[in-house]
């Protein structure tokens, strides 16, 4: 049985600080720190660049050139401009961006994709022109610009993408870029002691490396940096290759990055660190493991699925495609696997407070894919949409509403607070797998109800061995007999992708869904009152969809409560 407990001290949102890093945070604020304390010997060029090996979006570089800003394939509405063009200093200006987008613009990864554009020439303009202004606007302390875990980002974006950014004869703006990723690096060096946990930890380390390796008088940014990512894997590198934060796709990107933090150490004939070398191995296991039939990434805690980003095709280029499927038992998630069905379920609690930014109120929820087509899924991640209409998407599309799940009294299983990150709910979680003669059972329970109504949420999973039955049972289990149960509401909910067509037989109780293959599916249930209603999908890249969702509802009936649903091949 696997056990999860969301680690309380950390959710307790206290961090011990030294005195010293604490005199430095009040520091950092002054000009001083940045004009006296990150000077520095100047480096007159670069000892060479990382090799660019992850392609970014052809249409999102294109977009970019044409003057527009593009994050999780949403482009940026300008309020002054009808085109949503935006000016170099408008950018870097803009009020009334949420964190998401600051986070994007300012760790430059969307250089990614700029780098992807046809015009090459102009997409070399664009690059130059938005990155002196930032210089001309952001060179003092930010709190999200000039933040650890983005400088690392924006140093090993501008390290990479070298051949783009400094394709110039203008020799004072090539010589504001090397100062300002020299710059970079001292800051990342004063700071080391006080990165922070988790996948942001790992960005500021990797950006330290890099810039130990390719800027010059970096010897010293390389030992700190490479004795701090050691530790930082096998601390935030789980034994099952995931991750902290349970955001898949923030995986998908470190394996990436440490991929070619790894071919950088060999670029320069630097011994590769075992530790690297092992991480990279379990982050493919897991990897593989969570991914979709389609190749793409689940809808878990953050994920937006990008066209270009193809699992099998990455682990293929990195000679990890044979890696073995991982026991998923450390972070949190599900594999149930039989001929062409695949389900993928959230199994576990939320990421530890400080590391739950991205994290949604998703325990128990699962998505069913049949072959290449997605069938049952959860809403999606709606961060990067923002403009009036549709503020409230991105806390909608965390919530446990939003996913193909229970929920009681319309309440979250775990608390969204104001600040974006996850507070009271789920704590424990725990599982238990049978296989016997290639039939799958998954059971698993959280306590995300226990404190506010005494109930546990059991979900069990049946799975033939055909992958063409599938049954479940979603259980409403008072907690503990010396307390009373209070009466809820429930409902369960099936989100259903876009592509899949569905009817309902009222009279026989019964859904019809039909896939774009031309399968059809029947939903069956027993225990509530079975409705089709209307839901929206995030998942694709820049665009919301509008789809529907079976809606499982009724109030609990004492100490528990069984509701029983099955979906087979007609």
């Amino acid at each position: 049985m696997a056990q999860l407990r969301r680690n309380p001290v950390a959710s307790s949102g206290k961090k011990m600080q030294n005195p010293i890093a604490k005199a430095m945070g009040r520091a950092k604020h002054s000009s001083f720190y940045h004009e006296l304390s990150l000077r520095g010997k100047h480096p007159l060029r670069l000892l060479g660049t990382p090799q660019d090996i992850w392609p970014g979006s052809v249409t999102a570089g294109t977009q970019i050139v044409s003057g527009k800003m593009v994050g999780g394939g949403y482009i940026l509405e300008n309020p002054k401009s009808d085109q949503n063009s935006w000016s170099a200093d408008d950018l870097w200006q803009a009020p009334d961006l949420n964190k998401r987008w600051l986070e994007h613009i300012h760790s430059f990864s969307w250089l990614k994709d700029l780098n992807q554009a046809v015009d090459q020439n102009n997409a070399r303009k664009r690059a130059e022109e938005l990155i002196e202004s930032w210089i001309n606007h952001h060179t003092q302390w930010g709190e999200i610009s000039w933040r650890a875990d983005i400088v690392g980002e924006r140093v090993t974006n501008w390290l990479i993408y070298t051949p783009l950014i400094m394709d110039t004869d203008d020799v004072i703006y090539r010589g504001r870029v090397l100062d300002i990723m020299a710059r970079s690096a001292r800051h990342l060096m004063k700071m080391s002691s006080n990165f922070p946990d988790g996948p942001d930890g790992l960005k500021a380390i990797i950006g330290l490396v890099l810039s130990g390796l390719y800027i010059p008088y970096g010897e010293a940014w390389f030992k700190e940096g490479t004795s701090l990512l050691k530790f930082a894997l096998s601390r935030e590198i789980l034994a099952d290759g995931g991750i902290r934060s349970r955001n898949p796709q923030e995986l998908l990107h470190l394996f990436m990055n440490l991929v070619l933090l790894r071919e950088a150490y060999s670029d320069v004939s630097q011994n590769v660190p075992l530790e690297l070398k092992n991480a990279i191995r379990r982050m493919a296991s897991n990897l593989k493991t969570v991914t979709q039939g389609d190749g793409k990434l689940p809808l878990f805690n953050g994920v937006i699925i990008q066209n270009h980003e193809d699992i099998y095709a990455t682990l293929l280029k990195v000679n990890q495609a044979d890696a073995e499927q991982a026991k998923l038992d450390q972070c949190g998630f599900a594999r149930i696997e039989k001929g062409k069905s695949l389900i993928i379920m959230d199994a576990g609690p939320p990421a530890e407070l400080e590391l739950s930014a991205q994290c949604h109120s998703g325990t128990h929820s699962f998505e069913f894919s049949r072959g290449t087509e997605r069938f049952i899924v959860n809403c999606g991640d709606a961060s990067f949409v923002l403009n009036m209409e549709n503020q409230n998407l991105a806390k909608m599309s965390r919530s446990t509403d939003a996913h193909s799940t229970l929920i009681l009294n319309h309440l979250n299983s775990s608390e969204i607070r104001d600040d974006g990150l996850i507070g009271a709910g789920v704590t424990k979680t725990s599982s238990t797998r049978f296989e016997e003669r290639g039939h799958i059972l998954f059971e698993s329970e959280h306590d995300g109800y226990v404190e506010q109504y005494n109930y546990l949420h059991k979900r069990l999973i049946y799975m033939n061995d055909s992958g063409e039955d599938i049954r479940g049972e979603d259980i409403i289990e008072q907690s503990s007999p010396n307390r009373h149960a209070d009466l809820a509401t429930f409902d369960i909910r099936f989100h259903l992708h876009p592509n899949v067509s569905v009817d309902v037989d009222n009279d026989d109780n019964i859904v019809r869904i039909k896939l774009p293959g031309g399968e059809t599916w029947l939903f069956r249930q027993r225990g509530a009152k079975l409705s089709l209603e209307d839901s929206i999908y995030f998942g694709n890249a820049g665009k919301i969809s509008p789809t529907k969702q079976i809606v499982l509802s009724g109030k609990t009936g004492g100490a528990l409560t069984t509701i029983l649903w099955s979906l087979k091949l007609d």
